[in-house]
């Protein structure tokens, strides 16, 4: 056997459940030369910025005063803008200590610069399809708590509430993976894929080896990868095999060498539309790793949801704005659309997606929303913990007033940097009454939040960069039967987990808490 191929297997069992741990051992060259070739351009520009600010002020005293007034215009701009707490305070940071050149940065980095032309580009595509929008169905006998969040998702960016469509979660990425396979299958009309991450592997072969049937019978098949996310995974030549079988393939974002603000703004959604009838989103990415066919890092714990109805279109139309922005195709987009069976239900569904393309931080908002109406339960599962403090105030304050409070977090890391910052700041709650837990030999990269009254199930990571800085998906439901599926899931992970408390808390040493707090500071770019 190959030695670059090798893996070791081990079985773990767990009462009737059986975990299989295969240790990877391969990896991707080309990918990580990419990415070392990015960074390494980019420190150049700022190493280039750098000396031309010391080369100036050797030659001209006069720039001193002039780097000391545009510091300081850049700093009151800052504050007097519209950037969360945490952000103004990194931003500060930066300006002081990068005090001569740092305003040029800002001013590169800035959204308004960096991106203000795409938002343009949105905002007409938003106007042309807000025509097609559905409205929200009648929820005057739903519950005050679902009609708030219903009625912000819908005033915000259009994204109407719908009583007619029906929702399953799915509490693993191979459960999922298997139902949009079975569904996959049955494609008669169009396919629309959307991933952060889509890898070469396994899972791909065998989606890949469906959608090229579909192609061959007329299906109409449009897939959008994130650059940043799939670099190094997905293989120039499948490029070149999806293509050639007449599937039409769009990055997003493509990773350039040039230091722009807007390098940092990625396509997070997770997005399966089928016919206009069926869509799923989650958290799970197309790569073997999401259905533990590959282990990295240690099982990975994951989720989706799938809708089947009328509120399909809310995801349909995101899609197609978004291929649109990429691709500036002319679409007729109603041809995609009321195409879904319409079901009899219990409570409503609204899929939504944010980004920075909207006015408002839609996944802040809303899971601001979530966690505020809860009354007795609020339980949240996410691999990666680092909101700003409204967040953070409005969770300590639910603990503090009785609810019960409970945090997921993995129990090994992916990410060692963004852990350390999500285990310190979990574990300083737990004195305010929050619980956490940690997922035994797991990683949890499931996203979602749940209360008595509702749940939130999609894409959005509980930090800064899911909040303000990347795309995502989600769906908001408060529907019994799924609400009883993502309750079972979070008894089940509580039942496979390890409760931190105050007693087994490992002590941090005062250098740790000092490496956590500066990762805490930089974490809105992490």
């Amino acid at each position: 056997m190959n030695k670059n191929n090798q893996s070791r297997v081990v079985k773990i069992k767990q009462s009737e459940h059986i975990l299989t741990i295969k240790l990877k051992t391969e990896g991707n060259g080309l990918g990580v030369l990419k990415t070392l070739i990015v960074i390494l351009l980019i420190a150049a520009q700022f190493a280039v910025l750098a000396l031309s600010y010391f080369y100036f002020a050797g030659l001209f005293s006069s720039y001193l005063t002039f780097s000391i007034v545009a510091t300081l215009i850049t700093c009151i701009y800052v504050l007097s803008s519209d950037y969360h707490g945490q952000a103004k305070a990194t931003w500060i940071l930066f300006l002081l200590l990068s005090f001569g050149f740092g305003y040029i940065i800002f001013l590169l980095s800035d959204k308004k610069i960096s991106f203000g032309r795409s938002q343009k580009k949105y905002k007409n595509i938003f106007n042309q399809t807000e025509k097609l929008k559905n409205q929200t169905d009648n929820i005057s006998h739903m519950p005050e708590e679902i009609k708030t969040s219903c009625n912000y998702l819908y005033n915000v960016a259009k994204f109407p509430a719908s009583t007619q469509t029906k929702s399953t979660y799915f509490p693993s990425g191979t459960s999922l993976f298997d139902s949009i396979i079975e569904d996959l299958e049955k494609a008669k009309s169009f396919i629309f894929i959307e991933f952060f991450i889509i890898s070469n592997g396994k899972l791909l072969n065998k989606i890949l080896k469906i959608l090229q049937e579909k192609a061959a019978a007329g299906v109409m098949i449009k897939i959008i990868y994130d650059d940043m996310g799939s670099h190094g995974t997905l293989k120039r030549k499948t490029k070149k095999q999806i293509k050639k079988a007449g599937i039409e393939l769009q990055e997003f974002n493509r990773l350039l060498p040039v230091f722009n603000i807007a390098l940092n703004l990625r396509d997070h959604r997770k997005i399966v539309i089928i016919d206009g009838k069926i869509a799923y989103t989650g958290g799970t990415n197309l790569a073997d790793e999401y259905v533990n066919e590959k282990r990295m890092h240690g099982y990975w714990k994951d989720e989706g949801i799938k809708i089947e109805g009328p509120a399909v279109d809310n995801l349909t139309l995101a899609f197609l704005e978004q291929w649109k922005f990429l691709t500036h195709q002319d679409l007729d987009f109603s041809t995609f659309l009321n195409r879904a069976e319409k079901f009899e239900t219990n409570g409503v569904v609204v899929p939504f997606v944010s980004g920075p393309n909207y006015q408002f931080s839609i996944a802040q908002n809303i899971y601001a929303s979530e966690i505020s109406n809860a009354k007795e339960k609020l339980y949240i599962m996410t691999p990666y913990f680092v909101p700003d403090e409204t967040i953070t105030n409005l969770i300590i304050n639910k603990a503090r007033s009785g609810v019960d409070v409970r945090i997921v977090l993995p129990d090994v890391a992916d990410k060692k940097f963004v852990y350390i910052v999500s285990r310190n700041n979990a574990e300083k709650l737990i004195a305010s009454g929050v619980k956490l837990y940690t997922m035994t030999h797991s990683f949890v990269h499931s996203k979602v939040i749940f209360t008595e009254n509702s749940c939130i199930v999609g894409s959005i990571n509980m930090d800064l960069r899911s909040f303000n800085q990347q795309f995502e998906s989600a769906v908001f439901t408060n529907q019994k039967q799924t609400m009883k599926q993502v309750l079972d899931d979070f008894e089940y992970a509580f039942s496979r987990s390890t409760q931190i408390t105050s007693q087994n808390m490992n002590r941090r040493s005062r250098s740790f808490r000092a490496l956590a707090g500066l990762f805490n500071i930089i974490s809105p770019f992490m």
